[in-house]
């Protein structure tokens, strides 16, 4: 990198957490204009970053004479259609005992381009991103990362990880698929025993709510 600045150092400068910048990096979000006004203060190359050209002459006659907050709104604008808005909501899925969540409170969602869900054959409306707690999903899955979940997959794929409901939890685990209905539920983290768990059994209280498709993890 030109600049020779880390992720944390880059989020500083454009005033947003670290998370941000690894999904602007990324390309699940587009920064602001208070964002690219800030790391432009460190000498990035604004302009490159926004239209790929690095001469200024060209800029100009691509985009016009336009304040880095002008040129910023405007290439959010365009690219509006390009990014899905998926619901983040405050539930907690434990990788570990079990959460137990009495409310779900919506918050402000994120984005990920149409053409990576598109790719990955997942319809938007299917999605939701929720926050994972606990340890027994480490080293793939840790404390606070933010988990995509497909609520359209609750078939059981041996080895996939799922959002499933126990008792009234919510756990975040592997599961595998034995004879005669019976569900072996495991851990990434071999400090956590697999168990098995009868889904035909009418008197629990168990449902697969989705398949997690991708994570995104805070370094």
């Amino acid at each position: 990198m030109r600049l020779k600045m880390s992720q944390d150092q880059f989020a500083i400068a454009g005033g947003v957490k670290k998370r941000a910048q690894v999904n602007y990096e990324n390309g699940i979000r587009c920064p602001d204009g208070h964002y690219l006004s800030g790391i432009s203060q460190c000498g990035a190359d604004i302009n490159y970053i926004i239209t790929g050209i690095k001469n200024l002459s060209q800029v100009t006659a691509a985009v016009g004479e336009f304040s880095i907050m002008e040129i910023s709104e405007k290439i959010n604008q365009y690219d509006k259609n390009d990014y899905i808005a998926i619901p983040h909501f405050d539930i907690k899925v434990a990788a570990g005992s079990g959460a137990l969540n009495e409310y779900e409170n919506e918050l402000k969602p994120l984005s990920f381009r149409r053409d990576w869900l598109t790719k990955r054959r997942l319809s938007p409306g299917n999605l939701v991103i929720v926050d994972v707690t606990g340890d027994s999903m480490e080293p793939f899955l840790k404390n606070n990362d933010l988990v995509l979940v497909d609520r359209s997959q609750i078939n059981i794929g041996n080895g996939q990880t799922y959002v499933i409901r126990l008792d009234g939890h919510l756990l975040l685990k592997n599961l595998e698929l034995l004879p005669r209905g019976v569900v072996q539920v495991s851990s990434f983290n071999t400090g956590f025993p697999s168990y098995t768990v009868d889904f035909e059994d009418a008197a629990m209280d168990i449902a697969i709510i989705g398949r997690v498709v991708a994570s995104m993890h805070e370094w």
